[in-house]
């Protein structure tokens, strides 16, 4: 039987966490569809591994997560073409978005290029999915800062901290067309969109021919990598570089958070059609001004002058500011408590040493 093994490389940031949770959870569904997805080398829904060990064998440092596995990457990867061809699957899925920065080691890439040859009755193709680069650097970004990873500000996290195949797509796919060819590569658009009505499941499982049935699979009930709420990173970025333990910055996070949720609750959030509507109004309501025989204003004057929405980084400077205050307030009222709880003790603890009435000295 030929086997082939499809090696779905992320990028980043692109549901793929969500594709893994996915077909963790559904084996059956799979299999009925000539599909396994590899058992060999998983850890938490991906197959991370097969990749960090190229990237450690390269000499790698940054972004390694702990690695420290003693396998090489032969025998990492020999075992998993074992398990596909010992498959009553002809097709194998592995996933893992960490493949994405194998352009970033050429080292890794030579491994891998020696590893596939020894296997020649597998046939490789490769899964990407890609998305513009402005919104795939922001969500990076926030996931950097998600992971407390210590990251400057985004302008120079774009221009020095953050790795080219983040940007540079040719360089992120060259080594896997130059190792599989570009018949090979198998690439996908991913939009903000992509996870509405479960279109992302439905697209990727459409290159294996089938579709996600109306019932009988299992998808996540919850986003399995969720964003940081933007309005949280610059806050969670600064605390994390400032040295504030994870567990503090966490707290303080999820109090921001809240803040932020009563601040806006019940308020729908204005667009620019609301603020369009406005000004239409209020034009509207200075044409009968012009029939009024005592009046002395200058009706242009005041149609040139209209509202305007406000600039969004002066709205949460402000936001900030009443995060600030309700912070202090808080801190204040469990100083308090804390300061009444105290003297409440040691005036406890005067009394059982019959301190309480003493005169002074």
């Amino acid at each position: 039987m030929a086997k082939t093994l499809f090696l779905h490389i992320g990028h980043y940031k692109t549901g793929t966490t969500a594709l893994q949770v996915f077909m963790v959870n559904n084996p059956q569904f799979l299999a009925r569809n000539g599909l396994v997805y590899a058992s060999a080398q998983q850890h938490l829904s991906k197959h991370s591994a097969l990749a960090f060990s190229l990237y450690k064998a390269a000499g790698a440092t940054s972004l390694m997560h702990g690695y420290k596995r003693p396998e090489t990457p032969q025998q990492m990867w020999a075992g998993l073409f074992n398990e596909l061809r010992q498959s009553r699957q002809p097709n194998m899925v592995v996933s893992s978005e960490e493949f994405m920065r194998l352009g970033t080691f050429p080292k890794a890439a030579e491994m891998l290029r020696e590893i596939v040859a020894e296997a020649p009755d597998i046939d490789i193709r490769v899964i990407a999915y890609l998305r513009p680069a402005d919104s795939h650097l922001r969500s990076w970004y926030n996931q950097l800062v998600k992971m407390g990873i210590k990251t400057p500000e985004y302008n120079d996290a774009v221009a020095g901290f953050i790795e080219p195949v983040h940007y540079d797509y040719a360089l992120a796919l060259k080594p896997w067309i130059d190792i599989f060819g570009a018949e090979s590569i198998i690439l996908r658009p991913y939009e903000e969109r992509s996870r509405d009505d479960d279109s992302l499941y439905q697209d990727f499982l459409s290159i294996f021919g089938t579709s996600l049935p109306e019932r009988g699979v299992k998808l996540p009930l919850l986003d399995p990598n969720p964003r940081m709420d933007d309005r949280m990173v610059e806050m969670a970025r600064m605390m994390q570089n400032a040295g504030v333990p994870r567990e503090v910055v966490k707290w303080t996070i999820a109090r921001s958070q809240k803040f932020h949720e009563d601040e806006t609750a019940g308020v729908p959030p204005a667009d620019a059609a609301d603020f369009q509507r406005v000004r239409q109004q209020v034009l509207e309501g200075l044409e009968p001004l012009a029939d009024l025989p005592g009046n002395s204003i200058d009706l242009t004057a005041f149609r040139d002058r209209l509202p305007d929405t406000e600039d969004p980084a002066a709205v949460e400077g402000w936001r900030m500011a009443g995060l600030l205050l309700n912070e202090l307030h808080f801190l204040r009222q469990r100083m308090i408590k804390e300061n009444a709880d105290i003297t409440e003790r040691l005036r406890t603890l005067e009394q059982a040493l019959g301190l309480g009435d003493r005169p002074p000295e």
